[in-house]
């Protein structure tokens, strides 16, 4: 007695071989497709919530420097301001001033006819610019106490080029020991 195999049962394997990949393979190729998606996902969200405006991000930075915010806010501190829809008493929002063409960041104390009234906590008067909803800069989102001082020194010449120094000897531009190895020379 001899068995024949059907071609049905000969040809199905080999066509689920060609057309599929693997389950482990799948997965594998799945994980890497999310994992890269939710990577650009997350980069685009800490972009727009940091960036500042000249990159396209919707933050803007400021170190304070006076004492007007005492206790709120001390000199040095960082701040980052994010523009809202609307605006209330009570918030302290950073606006340009056309008095002192400066950015001021004070407390909105009273709202009139589409103009903003200003006051630092630390001062026993109120501002005398009364600036319009397109002068707002943004309402303050985040404080990091002394911070200010630390990236006011990176815009020194002798602190910026140390660091673009660090930089450059930390990416291993100047060859060492695994430009050597990829040449063929022993370290």
């Amino acid at each position: 007695m001899s068995t024949v195999a059907s071609p049905t049962a000969v040809e199905q394997p080999a066509a689920r071989s060609r057309n599929a990949l693997p389950a482990p393979s799948r997965a594998r190729h799945f994980r890497t497709g999310a994992s890269l998606f939710l990577s650009v996902v997350l980069v685009a969200a800490a972009w727009w919530y940091v960036a500042p405006p000249q990159l396209g991000g919707a933050t803007t930075f400021v170190t304070v420097d006076g004492s007007s915010m005492l206790p709120t806010l001390r000199r040095s501190d960082l701040v980052a301001l994010r523009p809202q829809h609307s605006y209330h008493v009570g918030e302290i929002v950073g606006y340009r001033s056309a008095l002192i063409h400066r950015l001021v960041l004070h407390r909105i104390v009273a709202i009139h006819d589409g103009r903003y009234e200003f006051k630092g906590d630390n001062n026993s008067f109120v501002d005398p610019d009364r600036p319009t909803r397109s002068k707002l800069v943004g309402r303050l989102w985040l404080r990091v106490p002394s911070a200010g001082g630390l990236v006011s020194s990176l815009h020194r010449p002798a602190v910026a080029g140390g660091l673009a120094a660090a930089l450059v000897l930390f990416a291993g531009l100047g060859g060492g020991a695994e430009a050597s190895r990829r040449r063929g020379h022993a370290p």
